[in-house]
């Protein structure tokens, strides 16, 4: 009877070890941390993108996964980013959606100015739950590209800036002859043409040297932008055109999110959202310190006529949309 016993609290005592065992193995903690790039310097928005989703992941997933951010193009520009992305190399980058659209035509449509009617329809569109974002993610996916997109970022309202004198109209850019810095995007080729510039490719931090060279005279871009890179001391002739609410985009490669177990998932993709929410609220703060801080160096502001920019426009949604397939998200961004 007493051996009977032993054995039965042998096997209990086995099977509490064994159950156990399993609890400690399911609750079993890991540490993940991710490389991500940016081409922007720790004062850009890019960067702080970075770094808000560093304290979100590491908020929501109780320190078990962390970013080491790369700044300064150290992982190269965002074209190579991207490649990096699809093999696997890179974990995770923030890149202009104008250069994704090289990867995702559907996102050359963000491309064309004034596809957003205000700053006010541009946030409801990067909401999470919103309709444009859920479409904006699905033809990511679609695309299989090795990665996913996972936040929005931004570089917040894009302006002109020059060399050449004040741009208040189209007509102003074609009577300067101005030749000016465009992403690898073809719709903004097309765009800046029908203004009257001469587009050319670059990536943006040889857009500096480039001016300084007078390979070039003009480029778009976000105030906290020509900022960062100094481009006001170059092109101190700004002209408040606000003609895009600039689409950026957090990415993350399939393999990378592989490496996140199930369990942790949801928490990781929380923090992608808050992140993206957040900097998209900074971006405000940004630009104001961006222009206020140009114009105490000697940048001169002007602000332009619109409608003139707008005019030449409204047939390029509808036929961009068609060409590259982009039709429901067109229709989304009309019913925001």
């Amino acid at each position: 009877m007493k051996l009977k016993k032993l054995f039965t609290a042998l096997g209990t005592a086995a099977c509490i070890g064994l159950f156990g065992s399993h609890t400690v193995l399911a609750a079993e903690r890991v540490n993940l941390v991710f490389t991500a790039g940016t081409e922007s310097n720790r004062d850009g928005l890019y960067y702080n993108a970075l770094d808000l989703l560093d304290k979100e992941l590491q908020k929501q997933t109780d320190g078990q996964v962390k970013l080491r951010i790369y700044p300064n193009q150290q992982l190269g520009n965002e074209l190579s980013m991207i490649e990096g992305l699809r093999n696997g190399s890179l974990d995770i980058a923030v890149v202009g959606g104008g250069n994704f659209a090289s990867f995702v035509p559907q996102f050359q449509l963000f491309s064309v100015p004034y596809i957003f009617e205000s700053y006010e329809t541009y946030r409801k569109g990067m909401a999470p739950d919103s309709a444009l974002w859920q479409q904006m993610q699905e033809v990511v996916s679609n695309a299989q590209l090795g990665l996913q997109l996972m936040a929005p970022s931004t570089v917040g309202s894009r302006w002109f800036a020059n060399t050449k004198g004040e741009v208040t109209s189209p007509a102003d850019m074609k009577s300067f002859g101005i030749r000016m810095r465009v992403q690898a995007n073809p719709i903004e080729s097309q765009v800046w043409s029908s203004y009257g510039a001469q587009p050319i490719n670059l990536p943006m931090p040889e857009v500096v040297a480039a001016m300084r060279q007078g390979v070039i005279q003009g480029v778009e871009n976000a105030p906290d932008i020509l900022y960062t890179y100094k481009l006001h001391e170059v092109a101190k002739h700004l002209s408040q055109t606000d003609h895009s609410f600039y689409v950026a985009l957090v990415l993350m490669s399939d393999r990378a999110l592989s490496k996140v177990p199930e369990a942790l998932k949801p928490a990781v993709r929380t923090a992608f959202s808050e992140a993206g929410q957040q900097l998209l609220d900074l971006s405000v703060t940004f630009q104001d310190k961006a222009i206020a801080a140009m114009q105490a160096d000697g940048a001169t502001i002007v602000q332009v006529d619109k409608a003139a920019f707008r005019a030449p426009l409204e047939p390029l949604y509808d036929s961009v949309a068609k060409d590259v397939g982009a039709e429901s998200m067109l229709d989304t961004i009309r019913n925001l």
